[in-house]
């Protein structure tokens, strides 16, 4: 886990220092809906043909976003003076006949079946071989602000790791982590990445007995289907990783007399690891793809330096992915709210603070690539940044901020969420929340913090602002929740709820502009408290 040493003075002295009180010196009369409708008209047209990674129709997004960057001003940070940091995504198709789970327990072998024992959880795209002892590592997570470690002092290397989905005490009010909000640690793209960088050869992924309730949004059109999977080219996520059934699991722990039921109640009761090398066990998984192409994937990156010599150094950082999903099936899956809208955001704030007056602290604009993927293009990001990440004081994601929400997991009020934006991660930074909170006065948005508190579609974790907290980097995602029309043929410029998006962009300039005219820092807070 990265720390943030350079910052540590700064955050102790402003731990509990709010913003200033004093609003926004610049007006955000220049935030155009004219322009946030043109922009999304654009990207979100046929032509454009669902701007799907690596694509053709993607690039020409990008080259229309860093054409902006350049008629602004702003000063390009990709590779070699451009404005494009490019990656290599590769996508290929699973074979099932040679992707295969293999076990030796007790001296007997046993061989599990691909789709019926086992499936494929997130990983590389590489034909790969793992074998080595299961070792049982509870929830395969290193929570440490929480008193809690499965790992401390568990040797991993070349073994296979057998892990709990999520949690301990996951959906418990009461729960001593977070309550009913899943930390950073339950996810499984934090967990794959912190199980491999420890070592781990492979890892098993034990389903849940009973899955999570979670109501389904009936789409009002086909969702696509077929598609090949995706993975960033190099380390990430690059070891075989399959979810398996309990009753397999049950069999691999069957040597140290102990069940996964038996098990995971003791932990989430106890709130203690219970990490052991199971005894005469061990297990190959092989992992096997077709079909694999490398694909050109891009961010777009731009930077408005700062005005002062002392502040410039420190970024806050904004963000917005230009992907979706491309064509499936004869079906344009056009992307007006996710996240045409996000970028016509984005735009629009660059172009509001280049018109006026310059702020003390830089601020870095950000494009992303293959966030439909599971956020490849943000990894790749934090990874290789364009700004020293221990100097980001803060980065604010736009993902889905155009629409109304219309969830079977919430209920819809009166009012049918038409000034409503959802605002997700403050829990880890009270800060922002309390400068968001100062800044509406000017917009009079309906703020919703609820996903702070419980998340039952985990959409906190499922955009790009994700791998920021992991590092302890004070973030939060705006958003205006799913609806019918998401990832559907449906999701078109026409139906953007234009009047809310614009005040929403206000909002956010406004708050990026009073934090890039401040000193104070913003403090993450691992434990959220």
């Amino acid at each position: 886990m990265l720390l943030r040493p350079a910052l540590c003075l700064l955050l102790a002295t402003s731990l509990a220092a709010p913003l200033s009180a004093q609003s926004s010196a610049q007006s955000s009369d220049s935030i155009r809906t004219d322009d946030l409708k043109a922009d999304i008209y654009f990207l979100a047209s046929d032509d454009l043909a669902g701007r799907n990674s690596g694509s053709l129709e993607d690039h020409i997004a990008t080259d229309y976003i860093a054409s902006e960057f350049l008629r602004l001003g702003l000063k390009p940070m990709g590779d070699n003076g451009t404005f494009f940091q490019g990656m290599n995504i590769l996508t290929g198709r699973v074979d099932p006949e040679h992707t295969t789970l293999t076990a030796t327990v007790n001296g007997s072998d046993h061989s599990y079946a691909f789709g019926q024992d086992l499936q494929l959880a997130r990983q590389s795209i590489r034909n790969t071989k793992a074998c080595g002892d299961v070792v049982f590592a509870g929830y395969g997570i290193s929570a440490p602000e929480f008193g809690y470690d499965d790992l401390t002092g568990l040797d991993l290397k070349g073994k296979v790791a057998l892990v709990f989905l999520r949690e301990p005490q996951a959906n418990d009010p009461n729960s001593k982590l977070m309550g009913t909000l899943d930390t950073y640690h339950a996810f499984n793209w934090q967990k794959i990445e912190e199980l491999r960088k420890r070592g781990a050869a492979g890892i098993l992924i034990v389903q849940d007995r009973v899955p999570r309730p979670v109501k389904p949004i009936p789409p009002t059109s086909p969702r696509p289907t077929g598609e090949p999977s995706y993975a960033l080219e190099g380390e990430m996520w690059d070891i075989p990783v399959f979810l398996l059934k309990r009753d397999a699991a049950d069999q691999l722990l069957a040597p140290s007399g102990k069940t996964t039921d038996t098990l995971q109640a003791s932990i989430d009761q106890l709130l203690q690891p219970a990490s052991f090398a199971v005894p005469k066990s061990s297990a190959c998984l092989t992992k096997t793809f077709n079909e694999i192409q490398t694909h050109k994937g891009r961010n777009v990156l731009a930077l408005l330096a700062g005005s002062d010599p002392k502040l410039a150094p420190q970024t806050i950082v904004l963000t917005a992915h230009h992907d979706h999903m491309g064509v499936s099936n004869g079906h344009i899956y056009h992307g007006a709210d996710d996240n045409a809208s996000g970028i016509a955001g984005l735009l629009s704030v660059a172009r509001a603070m280049t018109k006026n007056a310059r702020p003390k602290r830089s601020v870095l604009f950000l494009a992303y690539d293959a966030e439909e993927r599971i956020f490849l293009g943000s990894y790749y990001y934090v990874t290789h940044p364009a700004v020293p990440l221990n100097r980001t004081v803060a980065t604010i994601n736009l993902d889905m901020i155009g629409r109304n929400e219309d969830d079977a997991n919430w209920p819809t009020p009166a009012d049918r969420n038409v000034n409503m934006v959802n605002i997700l991660g403050t829990r880890y930074n009270p800060g922002l929340r309390r400068l968001f909170d100062q800044e509406n006065q000017h917009e009079s948005l309906k703020l919703d913090y609820k996903m702070d508190v419980v998340d039952p579609d985990s959409l906190w974790s499922r955009s790009d602002h994700f791998w920021f907290a992991t590092l302890h980097i004070p973030q939060v995602e705006f958003q205006t929740g799913l609806h019918p029309d998401y990832h559907t043929e449906n999701d078109t410029w026409d139906r953007i709820n234009y009047p809310k998006l614009t005040k929403i962009v206000s909002l956010v300039y406004r708050s990026i502009d009073q934090l890039a005219n401040s000193s104070e820092m913003i403090p993450f807070l691992p434990t959220g408290k």
